[in-house]
């Protein structure tokens, strides 16, 4: 094959691409869901051929490759406009920016503590961030009030609140071998656990 066949073939998939990324991107939320990955419970895709999947748990970003991720990434080189995916859990996020679009495109951007998220090409190009225009307006809203309940529900849970819990299984599991050992008796060992369970 040719090096002109190989480009040929390289422009064609990415136009194929670019072709399902604005079909996925023109259904309604419920049905772009339905052709992500299982557990997506909110999807919003730009013209750039980028991908936020919203789970329980974690963010999706998926850059895809079309020619617009290609002219984008040449015309802003560094602006991390490559195929791939980055996950990004609630509990690492320091917080959420949200811009609905007017004149310009809005964004969602996921702050982390190990990102510089302050300029204008990590809002609309970064790897934490997805851009939209106005007809995505009401989903990116929905999406990042999720997101931000989300982060937030994580980070005001009690400190330790996981730790206490293990430790009351950690100290019932001694009571039981003591019961077993027959050191203390059922009614003690009875005691004990209402006492870790708080019952």
């Amino acid at each position: 094959m040719s090096i002109l066949d190989k480009a040929k073939n390289y422009a064609k998939g990415l136009k194929d691409q670019e072709a399902k990324n604005k079909e996925l991107g023109s259904l309604p939320m419920e049905e772009r869901i339905k052709q992500r990955p299982e557990g997506v419970l909110f999807c919003l895709i730009n013209n750039l051929g980028k991908i936020l999947d919203v789970y329980e748990n974690k963010v999706v970003f998926t850059a895809t490759r079309s020619t617009s991720t290609l002219v984008t990434g040449i015309l802003f080189s560094g602006s991390q406009m490559t195929q791939g995916e980055k996950t990004i859990y609630y509990r690492d996020a320091i917080g959420i920016q949200f811009k609905p679009s007017s004149i310009t495109d809005g964004y969602i951007q996921i702050e982390t503590s190990a990102g510089n998220m302050t300029s204008t090409s990590s809002k609309y190009g970064g790897e934490n961030s997805i851009q939209f225009g106005k007809a995505c307006n009401e989903d990116a809203a929905t999406i990042a009030e999720f997101i931000k309940n989300k982060i937030e529900e994580i980070k005001s849970a009690p400190v330790g609140a996981g730790a206490q819990q293990n430790s009351s299984a950690d100290e019932l599991i001694k009571f039981k071998s003591l019961l077993d050992a027959g050191v203390i008796t059922p009614e003690e060992f009875a005691e004990k656990k209402k006492q870790l369970l708080g019952l």
